[in-house]
């Protein structure tokens, strides 16, 4: 049976430059190889999640490839989970691409000849109640410092970490902890004054800060990070630790932070709070985030299949 392979293209991703590096690659690999395949541009957020859903319903065999960043991710995903028939590879053309960092980092997506016909293996995702997230969701001053760079002019024209880190900066300035409830699994129940909570399949978000350095997209668990409220000078002095994913084992960090793994996080705040989904912000004041296993069948061109 012929595989086909589609190419879901955002044209703005990475500032539009994404497109038009890797289109002249692509085509010359599928023409060569004799592989039938199409491309599909996008005009809005909804088209990638429409254009993937409506090429998995067809039922064949069929390779999505989603150009874009974390957010295009995100949004393709969602229309294949759970399709057996789909694999879901990703070509990374954002200011971030965080999620590919979990696998190795961009150079193995990025090299196309290879690439395009690299396995696939399944990978979880995350269940928010409005939509799925592939990476890692939160609640709290990270979320604030995400909302704001997706609303800032002058982010606009940084990449990556260095909009992330302009944000946090500025997000500095008003309140940085929330009051909330969490509640791991239906049964281990944490309560007080947060800097924020956040559930992952992946290890990377925010254009580079390893928020769950353990995690592991494809066990069937979530990894859970709880971080106490900390004066503005003592957040100042941890954040570069935390950007390296180096907390667990750091001294600065005892006492104030929790990690666990599981199924299920509910989060409870005492007052409408930001939540992030894979970039996306939404304020609300409960939030549950439950792992989707074997969500995805990704192609991975880590070495490791």
């Amino acid at each position: 049976m012929t595989v086909r392979y589609v190419f879901i293209a955002n044209p703005k991703a990475g500032g539009g430059k994404g497109f038009q590096k890797y289109k002249d690659r692509i085509t010359r690999f599928c023409e060569a190889s004799g592989v039938p395949y199409k491309f599909m541009l996008t005009r809005s957020g909804a088209d990638l999640t429409d254009f993937a859903r409506s090429e998995g319903e067809n039922g064949d065999e069929v390779r999505i490839f989603v150009l874009g960043g974390d957010g295009g991710i995100c949004g393709a995903a969602n229309g294949v989970i759970g399709m057996e028939n789909v694999e879901f590879g990703i070509i990374p053309c954002g200011s971030g691409n965080d999620y590919v960092k979990t696998f190795g980092g961009a150079k193995g997506f990025e090299d196309i000849e290879h690439y395009l016909t690299a396995p696939s293996r399944y990978v979880d995702e995350i269940n928010t109640g409005h939509f799925a997230s592939v990476n890692i969701c939160s609640m709290g001053i990270d979320a604030i410092i995400c909302d704001r760079t997706n609303r800032m002019e002058r982010a606009k024209k940084l990449l990556g970490s260095g909009a992330y880190t302009l944000a946090v900066l500025i997000s500095m300035l008003g309140r940085v902890y929330n009051t909330l409830k969490v509640t791991i699994d239906d049964s281990e129940v944490f309560e007080g004054k947060f800097m924020f909570a956040l559930a992952a399949c992946g290890q990377y978000y925010g254009g580079g800060y390893k928020g769950a350095p353990m995690a592991d997209p494809g066990d069937g668990l979530l990894d859970f990070v709880m971080i106490r409220r900390v004066s503005k000078l003592k957040m100042a002095s941890l954040l570069g630790e935390y950007k390296r994913g180096a907390y667990p084992d750091s001294k600065k960090f005892e006492g104030l932070v929790t990690v666990r793994r599981g199924k299920k996080m509910k989060i409870e705040s005492e007052k409408p709070a930001v939540v992030n989904i894979d970039g996306e912000c939404l304020r609300l004041s409960e939030v549950t985030f439950e792992v989707i296993p074997k969500a995805l069948r990704l192609i991975v061109n880590d070495g490791k299949c």
